[in-house]
């Protein structure tokens, strides 16, 4: 699950350098790949979002809370800018004309000048998640395990998106009932993304030193078996320490989806430290013998020590 916190506006140092780095190395990920470094390390996202998004449900409002506004009157809104200043040239008694994207489909809502005031929006998204995994080949990343987003799990376009290392992490315990959750301190920016999907965000990370760590096959989903398997999570010293856990259960997917494999806690150190799956734990890489199978993509509620996690084939292809 992807921690939601402020947006804050990045260094525009950190984002040149990155930038000029990154045009070095392509978006590649659909070579074949033989290796891949599991991390498991706690990251903060920064993302800025291609259009304005409803962050909240308002009873008897035709707008519903994810919903994208794409234009006013025939106006263009890409940013909070745009729409403000849309909102200052409409007078009260005026019928407006909004055109939205919700679930994939384009609608257009005739509203008021107070129902748009009424709306709490958001042109960014800023949060905890669990960094999965780097090639090695051409330090390309993929984190998270299900889509960055504002309610129930919808895909929204990325303008333009970096990932920053953390310190001082702070968990709040699950419990039966309960979801916890992790935050920490920002540290620095070592990854750009444009690309978020179903399963997660995908970008580039060049300058993170990943020589020391690791490497692992990729298995295909036969190859994975109920029983026995760890998370690959880094300590405050970036040692990656591996807790065991259980594949319960495994959908044999024929086309991709988000909850592939059912898995449950059953390391005693993690379940002290965390109660189980906490939010920000979304993306943990998962192996199994000498292969890596997959991430943590969702708790269950009712009992947190159980979960989901999504094949790594559908994360990086």
């Amino acid at each position: 699950m992807f921690v939601r916190k402020n947006f804050k506006r990045i260094n525009s140092i950190f984002l040149s350098t990155l930038l000029v780095l990154s045009l070095s190395f392509g978006f590649s990920f659909s070579e074949e790949i033989k290796y891949l470094v599991p991390m498991g390390n706690v990251i903060q996202i920064d993302a800025e979002l291609k259009h304005v998004v409803v962050r909240n449900k308002i009873k008897n409002s035709p707008f519903e809370l994810g919903d994208e506004i794409f234009f006013i009157n025939n106006k263009k809104i890409n940013t909070y800018g745009n729409f403000a200043e849309c909102l200052s040239d409409i007078f009260d008694d005026e019928n407006v004309e909004v055109k939205i994207k919700r679930s994939k489909k384009i609608v257009t809502l005739n509203v008021s000048k107070n129902e748009l005031e009424n709306l709490n929006l958001n042109d960014a998204l800023s949060g905890f998640a669990t960094l999965t995994c780097i090639n090695p080949q051409n330090k390309e990343f993929v984190a998270v395990g299900h889509p960055i987003g504002i309610g129930s799990s919808r895909v929204l376009d990325i303008r333009e998106g970096y990932i920053f290392s953390t310190k001082n992490t702070d968990i709040k315990k699950s419990s039966r009932g309960n979801v916890g959750s992790l935050s920490a301190d920002r540290n620095v920016a070592i990854g750009k993304f444009t690309k978020n999907n179903l399963f997660g965000i995908k970008g580039n990370i060049p300058t993170l030193d990943i020589s020391k760590l690791e490497k692992f096959k990729i298995a295909s989903l036969e190859e994975v078996k109920v029983g026995p398997a760890q998370l690959v999570l880094q300590d405050s010293d970036f040692n990656s320490v591996k807790y065991d856990i259980e594949i319960v259960a495994i959908d044999k997917q024929d086309n991709p989806q988000p909850k592939t494999f059912k898995i449950k806690i059953t390391d005693k150190r993690l379940t002290d430290l965390c109660g189980g799956i906490v939010q920000g734990m979304s993306g943990t890489p998962i192996v199994q013998g000498d292969k890596i199978i997959g991430a943590v993509s969702h708790a269950i509620e009712s009992n947190p020590q159980n979960g989901y996690a999504v094949f790594i084939k559908w994360m990086i292809e």
